[in-house]
């Protein structure tokens, strides 16, 4: 019997070998534009998301250069590229599991945070204004806002699964997915407003009203990591 071994390696990675095995053939000389990621995912077979972390991995890679709004460029090979990130994991699929669980987590704070919860919302939303008054972003304001309404939920096993994702977060791909978002600064004053209105329901212990928010602000996120770049 002929088998084929089965591949666990996750399709992004895949990709990102295809494309950076054209770049090694010359296919495309350095400091010229790759095909748009329409034409890519078109051609490989793919959504646009899965192409979006593949150009993300050869970037962090230091095979190509992302640039917002216009397209990737494969950069001069003076030295050789770094190993594709094996270790990352997908940001969409992160996004997509935060989606399921940090809504909920909302909405229990809504219900049982502690005023000394309440207290440190309050003081991150400072820190971001702070921030975005200086055109600034920095992520982990982020994450500690988001960490402390899944703390303020009363249930220790969210708390730990959250935390986990946004360590996620820190790892090479996700991290320069996000990076690129922060540029953009109708993105950045997007979220400081979802922010302000999740803060606002929990403060009102107003569950619904903290679910729906949460749930906007991902599906907000979620639609700008795949629309906002081209």
């Amino acid at each position: 019997m002929k088998l084929q071994a089965v591949s666990n390696r996750k399709l992004y990675l895949q990709i990102a070998d295809q494309i950076r095995e054209q770049i090694s053939a010359g296919a495309v000389a350095p400091g010229r534009q790759l095909p748009s990621e329409r034409d890519l995912a078109a051609s490989l077979g793919v959504s646009r998301p899965t192409l979006r972390e593949a150009l993300i991995a050869l970037e962090v890679a230091g095979l190509v250069e992302v640039r917002v709004g216009v397209g990737a460029f494969v950069r001069g090979q003076e030295k050789p590229g770094e190993a594709l990130p094996e270790q990352s994991h997908s940001p969409i699929e992160i996004m997509n599991v935060r989606r399921l669980l940090e809504p909920e987590a909302a909405a229990l704070a809504a219900q049982a945070i502690a005023p000394e919860g309440l207290a440190r919302l309050a003081e991150v939303l400072g820190h971001m204004q702070a921030d975005a008054d200086r055109d600034l972003w920095t992520s982990e304001w982020d994450r500690t806002m988001h960490l402390t309404i899944a703390e303020g939920s009363g249930n220790s096993m969210l708390r730990e699964i959250l935390d986990t994702l946004w360590n996620s977060r820190s790892e090479d791909v996700d991290k320069r997915f996000h990076e690129h978002l922060a540029t953009i600064s109708d993105v950045r004053l997007h979220i400081m407003e979802d922010h302000r209105s999740i803060v606002a329901a929990i403060v009102q212990r107003d569950a619904e009203a903290a679910r729906a928010a949460m749930a906007a602000h991902l599906d907000y996120v979620t639609a700008a990591m795949l629309n906002s770049w081209e």
